[in-house]
């Protein structure tokens, strides 16, 4: 409950035995798959974390438990790797390790960071 439910990939993954949660890459979608914060990539980069949070939460983790992320940013400028990283703090009580990517654009126009 609280992610849109996509046609064509699960939202997470859970194994058996030792619990390894694996999410599908977020994005600024509100739970009816409406995108929100269109043209503000920190608001949708916000989105994409809360997204991420009840994700893991719904498998029963938290922010902590999340070991890594790769974030893909439209037209990544080399200065908002800083504002990135704040936010990631912001979110994580230990950052996971982390790639950033720069890229020309996302599956849906109006999709920022993913």
């Amino acid at each position: 409950e609280g992610l849109f439910k996509p046609s064509t990939f699960s939202q997470i993954a859970i194994t058996t035995g030792d619990k390894i949660v694996y999410i599908s890459g977020q994005t600024a979608r509100d739970p009816a798959s409406k995108i929100v914060a269109i043209g503000d990539v920190k608001g949708q980069a916000e989105k994409v974390f809360a997204n991420l949070r009840t994700a893991i939460e719904s498998a029963g983790g938290s922010m902590g438990d999340i070991a890594r992320i790769t974030t893909y940013v439209v037209g990544l400028k080399p200065d908002d790797r800083v504002w990135i990283g704040e936010m990631v703090k912001k979110h994580f009580p230990k950052p996971p390790a982390h790639t950033l990517v720069g890229i020309s654009a996302l599956a849906v126009p109006e999709l920022l960071p993913a």
